[in-house]
């Protein structure tokens, strides 16, 4: 892998002093060198930047007028930046110190290139082991490349995109979406290894049930024409198993029980490839 690759960091920050320091910290931390580290403060009414900024004085900071958002925030780091490939953190998260370094040798292969990660909550922690390669099918109806903050992009292919700044819950998922679609990418990649620290408990309350749901019916609407009648029976199988407010989690197994038992084996054999493994 080529050092003369930039790699543009894009942290976003707000109100979070015990974690946005850590998360700077693992960035600084890579075994990759070539970075540009870029801080977005959306607003931050306690000084916490000052603290980052004292600790690392090469960081790009920009803060925001108002606050606007995760979504603001990421897109104004997009427009910041000026690195070949963009990589997001979320300040609660942090990353392994080889994450960019695996990363880059697949992200000349795939414009879009996720991690395995570790979850963490308040009383548990467990290693997620993500799908391997990713057709753009696979994404339709299922988010394999997870988080923001897990994954690296080309930055040729994400500047055509924007996050969705209206969007409730799913903007992840929605711009991973769109870049596959915008750039025609058939494919992309995980890598296997365990690269990000992922504070599942600060964003399981953020985001709660009902506007998941919303958010992710907005979603299927807004790329519908991509779905076919069988990717569409996934969407719903993989995002709505334990949620029926519209009714649907029965009308799909009515359906299928006219379809055999080939769909059901497909459904469990793509479910084993995200399977979670408890350290």
């Amino acid at each position: 892998m080529s050092p003369d690759y930039l790699v543009s960091c894009i942290i976003t920050t707000k109100n979070r002093p015990q974690f946005v320091i850590r998360a700077v910290k693992s960035v600084i931390e890579q075994s990759y060198r070539n970075l540009e580290i870029i801080l977005v403060d959306d607003s931050d009414e306690r000084g916490t930047c000052d603290d980052v900024l004292r600790y690392d004085k090469k960081i790009k900071y920009v803060k925001n007028e108002k606050s606007s958002g995760a979504c603001y925030s990421r897109n104004l780091g997009i427009s910041e930046s000026k690195g070949d490939f963009i990589a997001f953190l979320d300040d609660d998260d942090f990353w392994m110190p080889r994450k960019i370094e695996l990363q880059l040798k697949e992200a000349v292969r795939y414009p879009l290139v996720g991690c395995s990660y570790i979850s963490c909550t308040e009383k548990s922690i467990e290693r997620v082991l993500q799908l391997g390669v990713i057709n753009y099918e696979d994404m339709l109806y299922y988010n394999y490349l997870g988080s923001c903050s897990f994954v690296l992009a080309q930055a040729a292919a994400i500047k055509k995109c924007r996050f969705d700044e209206n969007r409730p819950a799913a903007q992840d998922w929605d711009m991973w979406l769109s870049i596959m679609q915008k750039n025609r990418i058939p494919q992309a990649y995980n890598v296997k290894e365990y690269l990000v620290s992922y504070n599942q408990g600060v964003h399981s309350r953020i985001t709660n049930t009902a506007k998941r749901d919303r958010a992710l019916w907005t979603l299927y609407e807004k790329h519908n024409q991509e779905y076919t009648p069988f990717l569409k029976k996934m969407f719903v199988l993989y995002n709505f198993t334990k949620s029926d407010k519209w009714g649907l989690r029965g009308l799909e197994k009515a359906r299928l029980k006219h379809k055999g038992l080939c769909f059901i084996i497909y459904v469990l054999f793509k479910r084993l490839f995200g399977e979670i493994v408890m350290i």
